[in-house]
């Protein structure tokens, strides 16, 4: 009788765990921008390896079509965590809203220079593409074209406020470059235009993205954040690693109910190669000067915003 009373209670007590941890799982909504995309394979990666499980989180994605949309959202508290541009948070905080940065998702900008030319020297008297003039990408432009001798004037500018349009705008012969991200770069290099330049290799220290947080949120899941940063941070390092390639690319498939393997394949090269998920996705405070700098003296912004208020203090992970 006594050793049958001890494994029912050690039944039930196992079944409590179970049923403790299940309900302990921390659930929240994650705004992603469009539909899945290579900036958000660590959310990806950290939902198939059970990272996320792992560290008692639950989240569920919610896809919106503009990055403005996920902004007012996330400041409406409509959602609780966002993937977007780092440019997009600055703006946001300037006007007061409540949100701030979690992380630095994207280390530095993926896009790549495609022309109908061979250099970007050769671009004098072309057309060139981009999202706005008003935009982090004519930062990228400036920088790209001053590092090669060119100048305002030197090249006309039009803007298309999204990728498959810019796309559409340089195979049509409407623009002469344009700036892509993966996999559209890969489209225009298979359709005879040439790769000019990496952004990369001229805006290392203008990081791309983040992961942002509303503040009401952050407010009362301190705990919550902190376990999310590390999950994150196995996420990244877990891409990093050259041998996880195969199952990285798998992950990304499985996500974007795609069968376009070589393209995803060329997306994880490129998104490897120039290094642009950092695991510890610290914000640094130099970093976020220099773009805010870069923003105002093209018009994008008046004031600065001071770095402190761009962070969730004790949570987001900081640098100098």
């Amino acid at each position: 009788m006594r050793v049958g009373f001890l494994v029912v209670a050690a039944v039930f007590l196992i079944v409590g765990q179970t049923m403790s941890a299940a309900r302990a799982a921390d659930k929240f909504e994650v705004g992603l921008l469009g539909s899945a995309n290579s900036a958000e394979w660590p959310w990806y990666i950290a939902e198939d390896k059970g990272f996320l499980a792992q560290a008692g989180l639950a989240p569920e994605f919610i896809y919106v079509p503009t990055p403005s949309g996920l902004m007012q959202q996330l400041a409406a508290g409509s959602l609780d965590i966002v993937e977007i541009g780092v440019v997009e948070p600055i703006h946001a905080i300037a006007r007061g809203a409540p949100v701030a940065i979690l992380r630095i998702v994207g280390a530095v900008p993926p896009y790549e220079m495609v022309a109908n030319v061979k250099t970007v020297k050769e671009l004098k008297g072309k057309t060139v593409v981009i999202g706005g003039l008003l935009d982090i990408n004519r930062v990228y432009l400036e920088r790209i074209m001053k590092a090669n001798g060119l100048h305002d004037g030197d090249y006309d500018i039009t803007t298309v406020g999204n990728t498959p349009g810019r796309f559409a705008a340089l195979t049509s012969g409407a623009a002469d470059a344009t700036m892509l991200a993966a996999p559209y770069n890969f489209f225009a290099e298979k359709a005879g235009f040439h790769n000019v330049g990496l952004i990369v290799d001229y805006a290392k220290d203008l990081p791309f993205g983040s992961t942002d947080v509303s503040l009401a949120y952050a407010k009362d899941h301190h705990d919550v954040l902190v376990r999310l940063l590390g999950a994150l941070e196995k996420s990244c390092a877990w891409f990093n690693d050259v041998a996880n390639r195969d199952g990285a690319i798998d992950i990304m498939l499985k996500a974007m109910n795609s069968n376009r393997r070589e393209d995803v394949a060329l997306g994880y090269d490129h998104m490897h190669r120039i290094a642009y998920f950092d695991p510890k996705g610290a914000v640094s405070g130099k970093q976020m000067q220099t773009i805010m700098s870069e923003m105002k003296a093209i018009g994008d912004t008046l004031e600065d915003v001071p770095v402190a208020k761009l962070t969730v203090p004790g949570v987001t992970p900081t640098a100098d």
